[in-house]
């Protein structure tokens, strides 16, 4: 099998090789865009962690010939200043959760196409789009998230892209999708500590005069790169009046979890140093999911809904055994991993209450099927989002106003934004974004990120 994977490998990585110079040599046609985004934010909160402004570029290029298609999206970004202790630029790794660089490249999609016998083949680094929902579409399972900035980022930045084969097909009124990933690809973390840390630091450890002055994330091992632990998903759908898909994913799940096992303090010389206690853990599921859209009057109506199988879920964090206050030593944590079945479903509508304007409303749920809610913060959790999107001045300005709420836990985000369009390279926004509710909530546990954020664009 080591065998088998080598030769996999080499077959994979001479193949793109071989096929992107053609392309981009002999090509007949040939496009190149490209986007240069300076941004920076300001925190309300003075006890927020401090970020400095960033300088991202985005480059796509697209290549035909004849019957082969490369596309390609690679994005750099830039801390300015930036940390002096990192020196150089960091790639973007398949292999790590936590990736913290000021300074990183991303392969964001590497595709090879090629249409034969009537599929459409695709083979390399993608990203997919399967469901219907915006933010958390329910079947869209095989791209991870980079859950930095997650909640000011648009979903379509938070997708890591994943190396796939993937076929189409399309008869008449029907489409059929098959994918293939064949080794996991993990979700991506920011450390501890952190401002958009999906785990609160560890701030209540003190003992006499010391204080934690860094907390060390744990990576976990990932599973082995075999044929056994890809992930494989088949799509159907019909088009017509109402769009409905049938959906079937088995594979890991992208969604984070963590496994404990004991919270460690040591003595520096500058401080104290703790090792959390927790690890990414990753497991699989299999999900069975339905999805559809149609237009009723002056409504758009979309929807999806899936059972998913053996999903991991973590128990309240009072539960984990955390103490109020640690000496140096070890802690032992308890077990904080359940799994259970689950029904996940949503709906949304789109309307446009006048010509320059659009109403989006949307609601979805997750309902944990087997397990108690002493274990759970809730056994169903609720997302109700709203958008109000308004062009101006000859659609010179977008302004927009998103609510989210999370009512079991009174959970509530506002984001507002405004953009001026000075032509078809240049724009600026200016975004703000106010999050409330208590800590272990989606929105809560960010309550001290509350800030407005300036970006301004260059794109051709």
């Amino acid at each position: 099998m080591a065998v088998l994977r080598g030769y996999l490998g080499l077959a994979i990585s001479g193949f793109i090789i071989w096929v992107t110079p053609c392309i981009a040599r002999a090509a007949d046609d040939v496009s190149l865009a490209g986007r240069v985004k300076l941004s920076g934010d300001y925190a309300f909160d003075r006890q927020s962690v401090k970020e400095d402004p960033s300088l991202t570029a985005r480059l796509v290029f697209d290549g035909r010939q004849d019957a082969w298609l490369l596309h390609s999206q690679v994005e750099g970004s830039w801390e300015i200043p930036g940390d002096d202790d990192r020196q150089g630029i960091a790639f973007k790794r398949f292999n790590a959760v936590y990736q913290d660089e000021s300074r990183f490249l991303e392969l964001k999609e590497l595709v090879v196409e090629r249409q034969l016998g009537g599929i459409d083949w695709r083979f390399g680094v993608q990203r997919f789009a399967w469901g219907r929902l915006d933010e958390y579409p329910i079947n869209d399972l095989f791209n991870p998230w980079d859950y930095g900035k997650f909640l000011v980022k648009p979903m379509e930045e938070r997708k890591i892209g994943v190396p796939a084969l993937s076929a189409a097909l399309g008869r008449q009124d029907w489409t059929s999708q098959l994918v293939w990933v064949p080794w996991y690809i993990p979700y991506r973390l920011p450390e501890p500590g952190s401002r958009w840390s999906v785990t609160p630091a560890i701030t209540t450890i003190t003992a006499g005069h010391n204080s934690i002055v860094e907390n060390t994330p744990q990576e976990e091992d990932l599973p082995a790169r075999t044929l056994d632990n890809g992930s494989i998903g088949f799509r159907v759908q019909r088009l017509g009046e109402i769009e409905a898909a049938v959906n079937f994913f088995h594979g890991f799940d992208p969604r984070p979890v963590f496994r404990t096992t004991s919270l460690t303090v040591t003595e520096s010389a500058a401080g104290w140093v703790a090792s959390p206690g927790y690890v990414p853990s990753f497991h699989k599921i299999t999900a069975i999911g339905l999805d559809a859209a149609t237009v009723a009057g002056p409504f758009s109506l979309r929807g999806e809904a899936a059972y998913t199988g053996n999903r991991v879920f973590n128990v309240r964090q009072e539960l984990w055994r955390y103490p109020e206050t640690q000496s140096q030593g070890v802690t032992p944590l308890n077990p904080i991993e359940i799994d259970s079945d689950t029904l996940d479903y949503g709906i949304a509508a789109d309307y446009r209450p006048f010509e320059d304007g659009l109403l989006t409303v949307q609601a979805q749920q997750t309902m944990i099927l087997d397990r108690p809610d002493t274990l759970y913060e809730r056994r169903v959790e609720t997302l109700i989002w709203a958008s109000l999107k308004v062009g101006w001045l000859n659609q010179k300005v977008e302004t927009s106003l998103s609510l989210a709420s999370n009512p079991e836990h009174g959970a509530d985000m506002v984001k507002a934004g405004a953009m001026y369009i000075f032509s078809d390279s240049w724009k600026a926004e200016i975004t703000a974004i106010f999050l409330s509710g208590p800590p272990q909530s989606l929105f809560g546990r960010y309550a001290a990120n509350d800030q407005i954020g300036l970006e301004v664009v260059y794109q051709w």
